[in-house]
């Protein structure tokens, strides 16, 4: 029994030994957590992943394919766009420019109406006062000579009468 208790000791303070417990340790440990299930479910997510992967790459190509495609005609879009702005500028100044000249047209025609009212006034009113300033005149000088000839305005109320007798009649 020495040599079995020996030999229980050579195993047991062996390195061989402690290998085959830790060995069937871990055979009890991955029976028990399911380690070909764990992995089995690693793998198949990383290959979820990998496709999902792929999947991103072909459409980001695909949409890198089309923003190519899209940029090719923008030179030539922006070319057009810039070539109709600058039609429309064009058509809006010679619009703005026509307008303009109508209404200074329709301007300088209201001045020329304006002015040749003002000028039929200004005669009216000149001719207003030529006329008041002449009738005075005339008044002053028949008084003036009345008063210088008092024998006239006798002859005057009497020529004035004879044409009143001569109306009556």
């Amino acid at each position: 029994m020495n040599e079995l208790a020996n030999f229980w000791n050579t195993i047991v303070q062996t390195n061989t030994f402690n290998f085959a417990i830790l060995v069937l340790i871990f055979t009890i440990v991955f029976k028990k957590i399911k380690i070909g299930d764990i992995l089995e479910n690693l793998k198949e997510d990383i290959v979820k992943a990998i496709r999902q992967a792929e999947e991103e790459k072909s459409k980001a190509s695909k949409d890198l394919s089309e923003a190519k495609k899209s940029i090719e005609h923008l030179d030539d879009e922006i070319k057009s766009a810039l070539s109709d702005a600058d039609s429309r500028a064009n058509q809006i100044a010679e619009q703005i420019l026509g307008n303009t000249q109508k209404e200074i047209d329709l301007i300088k025609s209201n001045i020329d109406k304006v002015i040749s009212n003002e000028e039929k006034t200004i005669s009216a009113k000149l001719t207003e006062k030529t006329a008041k300033a002449s009738i005075a005149l005339a008044r002053n000088h028949i008084i003036s000579v009345l008063e210088n000839q008092p024998e006239l305005h006798e002859k005057y109320i009497n020529e004035s009468i004879n044409e009143l007798d001569r109306i009556q009649l």
